[in-house]
């Protein structure tokens, strides 16, 4: 049995023989018609290309027969309502409750939980996905419950490689996930702290006093450091390049934001160097050349669904920055409308409207 993959590589295959869009259509009709079984992929796969190609007439006989013939345990409604929704054709109260119905029997029916339209009048397809999300989430925290678990085993038994790989799969897992990014900036401080011993060791150096809140040193004392800091960065820039990182993360922590991004300067590119290298602008209050980065980071290979509530996020906080506090505001009403998880982002966009209003918390 064919599929997903398999029926793509028929379809290309028809094409390159130069055969015209009714042929193919016919010819995937007639083979999958004479299969005993169609899987849920091969039914999606054959729905979206039928309907794709305006051949809903195709598709209404396909399933049909497929109907007739036991050819699937699941009745693709979400694909039909997709069908009708191509011809412009109205959906009907008959046709709602025949949608109803199919969702009765066959509950969780995986074409119409996917269907934005079913979603939207059946208040059993948004129940049922509601309900998926809600299983899939709990799941998923249970998943980051017992991975953060394994990591605090492994980093307790100083078992380095199995920690790291760990690290790795919750950031893979939860990339915007809060706590497994503080787990993130612990580690590369850890990192960061070992690297710097071992070169200021050799080079006979004096460690800074990191551990000590700068603001009460001075001015000169501040700059002192950094120079110091700047000087161990071209050192290791020459040497260890890719450490330079781990070096920018402890200034940031050290809250020496224009050091961290005077070496990120200095660093190879890479994803998670452009996002400190955002945050360290936004504590600097740098907020047009956060501006300007964040729109580099939408174009950039480095962008990516989950980084668009970041981008909002921190591009909003610029706005508010440089005084445009209404369209700050806007920023964060439309990002929490859609992700729910920012608590932080609540409680600025209350600042901002008491701000706006004159008011004060």
């Amino acid at each position: 049995m064919a599929g997903t993959n398999s029926l793509e590589i028929e379809i290309h295959r028809l094409f390159q023989e130069g055969t015209s869009v009714e042929f193919v259509c016919r010819e995937l009709v007639a083979k999958y018609e004479k299969s005993e079984v169609l899987s849920p992929s091969e039914i999606e796969g054959l729905s979206h290309f039928l309907i794709t190609c305006g051949r809903l007439d195709l598709l209404r006989n396909l399933y049909i027969k497929t109907i007739q013939r036991s050819k699937t345990n699941v009745f693709p409604i979400g694909f039909l309502v997709e069908a009708l929704e191509k011809q412009n054709k109205e959906i009907t109260n008959d046709i709602i409750d025949i949608c109803e119905a199919v969702l009765e029997h066959q509950p969780y029916n995986p074409t119409a939980l996917k269907s934005y339209t079913m979603r939207a009048f059946s208040q059993n397809a948004l129940r049922q996905s509601l309900d998926i999300q809600k299983n899939f989430n709990n799941a998923r925290l249970v998943e980051k419950t017992k991975l953060i678990e394994q990591l605090n085993h492994y980093r307790n038994s100083e078992l380095i490689e199995q920690e790291e790989a760990t690290l790795q799969k919750l950031l893979k897992l939860f990339p915007q996930d809060l706590e497994v990014g503080l787990l993130k900036q612990a580690h590369l401080e850890k990192k960061a702290d070992e690297i710097l011993d071992k070169v200021i060791a050799k080079k006979g150096m004096t460690k800074p006093r990191f551990s000590v809140d700068f603001t009460e040193l001075g001015p000169d004392f501040i700059s002192q450091t950094q120079n110091q800091i700047l000087q161990i960065a071209q050192d290791v820039q020459k040497t260890h390049p890719e450490q330079l990182y781990n070096l920018a993360v402890m200034c940031f922590q050290s809250e020496l934001y224009e050091t961290c991004i005077d070496i990120l300067n200095l660093s190879p590119d890479n994803q998670p160097k452009q996002w400190l290298l955002a945050e360290a602008l936004l504590e600097s209050r740098r907020f047009l050349d956060l501006l300007q980065l964040l729109e580099k980071l939408e174009q950039s290979p480095y962008y990516d669904a989950d980084a668009t509530f970041a981008i909002i996020y921190m591009r909003a906080q610029a706005y508010h920055g440089l005084g445009q506090v209404e369209k700050a505001i806007g920023l964060m009403e439309s990002l929490l409308q859609v992700a729910h998880v920012y608590r932080s982002a609540e409680a600025l966009l209350m600042e901002w409207k008491l701000e706006a209003k004159g008011g004060a918390l």
